[in-house]
């Protein structure tokens, strides 16, 4: 990865041990968020995920943001193998049925369509034992810009800095 000096060359490759890693998991050589590649299927990547307790939203049953985020993960993955400076720009999640926290559960992504920059890509999760999708997933990627955390940062230095109870007062 680039040196934090230079965020606009910061891009997603391969650790030494040959993961893909977001910026946040990178330094400790694990996903947060348990995701493990587990090769292709039917011309998918396939990853294999369970949901720790920690991240339950009801009585055994995982929080959509976990879902979400293992969406977004899984979807960016699938991309990355060939582009590895990408941002997203939507995403969409179908749940469908509960996903239960500490059951093994398969991911599926696979790229719709590649033009000039954008990426369409789509997923489903499932239990690892197979059965019907408890979730889908499509997203928009995009090639991210040259100078794209540069502007975001020139962007939010020009923002007021909220007051400490997080409410702006003033009129």
């Amino acid at each position: 990865m680039a040196e934090p000096l230079d965020p606009d060359g910061f891009a997603i490759e391969p650790s030494a041990s040959g993961r893909l890693l977001c910026g946040g998991c990178a330094p400790d050589e694990a996903c947060r968020l348990g995701v493990e590649i587990a090769g292709t299927q039917d011309g998918a990547l396939r990853c294999d995920v369970t949901c720790a307790r920690q991240w339950h939203g009801g009585p055994g049953v995982a929080h959509g943001g976990w879902i979400a985020a293992v969406f977004d993960d899984v979807l960016s993955m699938v991309v990355l193998r060939t582009e590895p400076r990408l941002v997203t720009k939507s995403l969409a999640i179908e749940y469908l049925r509960p996903v239960p926290v500490e059951r093994p559960l398969t991911v599926l992504a696979r790229i719709g369509t590649h033009a000039e920059g954008r990426w369409e890509v789509s997923a489903q999760m499932t239990l690892a034992t197979a059965g019907p999708p408890l979730a889908t997933a499509r997203a928009e990627l995009r090639t991210r810009r040259r100078d794209h955390y540069a502007r975001h940062r020139d962007w939010l230095a020009r923002q007021p800095v909220p007051h400490c109870n997080g409410f702006d007062t003033e009129s």
